[in-house]
């Protein structure tokens, strides 16, 4: 197979939903957003950068020996806000000005908000991407008590194939997505799956999701991903053990120093 060239891409903005300047808060001495691109280094896929609005973040990221590229919000595709959960046109813009000339083959959208997230699986999004065939490469995890119910998740519907693993992940497989919605009842039947919204991207695949119109069921179950297959989109997704913690509220902050601290 062709050498890869994966290219992980941070958008960090401060003052975003639930806490103030979460990006900032202080976990063990560092920083979130620090943790956050520390657990990005550790994936060793390729570079990564931190696209960032706010000097306050590139400041300390900077200080960690991270690169950081600053942007401008006005410079970035008119159908983008930065307060929505879709990020993927903030980072389109920001690769096709960081990386003209296509170094870069992959691309990984990851969010600064998962301090303590396993770097293998970030490295599981690279597996579905060895199909050329697949534009885009997403992960699930196995539901758990309570999610077919709630709202706030979103379910995946998943057509396994033999043989495909990630083979350093117990009971790992690879599938296509069917399809993505908060409810169930509009997948139909089951087994459904816990999607997390971290997506890896073919570099051209990128460039043509972003030039596609948002989708109406994508902007009223806030799910980016149904853009993409309501568009006829490939989207394969790597089967993982568990959710990563995302960090929204303040108990999560204390979950994730809990955490990290069994790690460090």
């Amino acid at each position: 197979m062709t050498e890869r060239n994966p290219l992980i891409v941070i958008p960090s903005q401060v003052d975003e939903n639930g806490i103030p300047k979460k990006q900032l808060l202080d976990i063990h001495g560092k920083p979130m957003i620090v943790h956050s691109w520390n657990r990005a280094i550790e994936a060793s896929c390729g570079n990564v950068i931190v696209d960032c609005v706010d000097d306050e973040i590139a400041d300390v990221v900077r200080e960690a020996g991270g690169y950081t590229y600053q942007t401008d919000s006005d410079h970035h595709l008119k159908t983008h806000n930065y307060r929505t959960e879709s990020g993927a046109d903030r980072v389109a813009a920001t690769v096709n000005k960081f990386d003209r000339f296509y170094c870069h083959d992959i691309i990984i959208n990851l969010h600064d908000d998962l301090p303590a997230i396993d770097p293998k699986y970030i490295r599981a999004l690279l597996y579905p991407l060895a199909n050329y065939a697949v534009a885009i490469a997403t992960l699930v995890c196995p539901m758990q008590e309570g999610d077919e119910t709630d709202t706030t998740v979103v379910k995946a519907t998943v057509e396994w194939e033999e043989g495909r693993n990630v083979s350093w992940i117990a009971a790992s497989k690879i599938g296509q997505i069917k399809d993505l919605s908060r409810d169930v009842a509009d997948l139909g039947k089951g087994p459904y799956f816990h999607h997390i919204p971290i997506y890896a991207y073919q570099r051209p695949q990128l460039d043509r999701f972003v030039s596609l119109e948002p989708t109406d069921s994508e902007l009223n179950q806030r799910i980016e991903g149904k853009r993409a297959l309501e568009n006829g989109m490939r989207m394969d997704v790597a089967l993982i053990d568990t959710k990563p913690l995302d960090v929204d509220w303040e108990n999560e902050v204390e979950e994730a120093r809990e955490l990290l601290d069994k790690s460090l």
